[in-house]
């Protein structure tokens, strides 16, 4: 079967040994390895075509425009499975999603409920004497900017689901996908980094958990930044970091289209 070669790039702070003994020792690596193409799939996470923050919407949009939508058409190309997982608000607007849907996804899933007797509802809500520790939140019309995008987004038009593509709601769903194509690497791409792409239940760290080989396509993604991080993009670059030394590698989308051309 087809392959193609990739550096892998991963964070070493074992390999020292006994003799590694300060952080200034820890340094990132690169792994030579072959994935086979009939074994891997792109999987874009959370690919909105509306987001309340300007900034990751931006950037988000030029991602997808100059990397990620020449990318998945390479994937597509070379028979690589693309798989799209919007969450379930945005996924049910395709047929696509019914795909691989189990009962859990679409009649709910019931190992996400919670349990009704403890924590007390009232503390699980932060109502009543919880109430301090209810985060301040966005109200009035920001609050109904967000819950409108919830309704109404979309995946991003340069990336829309082609034929031959998958969409999926859940973690299960895209477990399901995986085992039955016999797929074992996951290039992950998407937004945002630090939060939907790492910890949605179809996020790269789940995946890691079940065993797969995870790849974040780290110039095809970008995260939620705050004040004091959004110079330099830190957050994003922390989340990079957290996957390299936990979860599994990263690689470039240009490194995967010139391995693809090389094919």
């Amino acid at each position: 079967m087809k392959a193609i070669k990739l550096g892998l790039r991963y964070c070493d702070f074992y390999s020292g040994g006994c003799a590694m003994s300060d952080e200034s020792e820890v340094v990132r690596r690169l792994l030579e390895a072959e994935v086979r193409l009939d074994r891997a799939a792109l999987v874009m996470v959370d690919v909105w075509d509306c987001h309340y923050l300007t900034g990751p919407e931006k950037r988000a949009e030029e991602i997808v425009r100059e990397r990620l939508a020449p990318l998945a058409e390479a994937c597509r190309k070379a028979g690589i499975t693309v798989v799209h997982a919007p969450a379930r608000e945005a996924a049910v607007r395709y047929e696509k999603w019914l795909v691989y849907a189990g009962d859990e996804e679409l009649f709910g899933d019931e190992s996400c409920q919670v349990d009704e007797a403890w924590p007390p509802k009232d503390f699980r809500l932060r109502q009543g004497e919880h109430a301090g520790l209810a985060k301040a939140y966005a109200s009035g019309p920001l609050l109904e900017t967000i819950n409108r995008n919830d309704r109404e987004r979309r995946i991003l038009a340069d990336v829309e689901p082609e034929d031959g593509d998958f969409v999926v709601a859940s973690g299960a769903q895209l477990h399901r996908l995986c085992r039955h194509r016999g797929l074992l690497h996951l290039f992950y791409a998407g937004f945002n980094t630090n939060m939907c792409v790492l910890y949605r239940d179809y996020g790269l760290r789940a995946m890691a958990r079940k065993g797969y080989n995870c790849v974040l396509v780290r110039d095809c993604t970008t995260g939620i930044e705050a004040s004091e991080t959004v110079e330099g993009l830190r957050l994003t670059e922390a989340a990079i970091w957290d996957v390299e030394m936990l979860h599994g590698f990263s690689v470039t989308s240009e490194e995967i289209v010139g391995a693809l051309g090389a094919v």
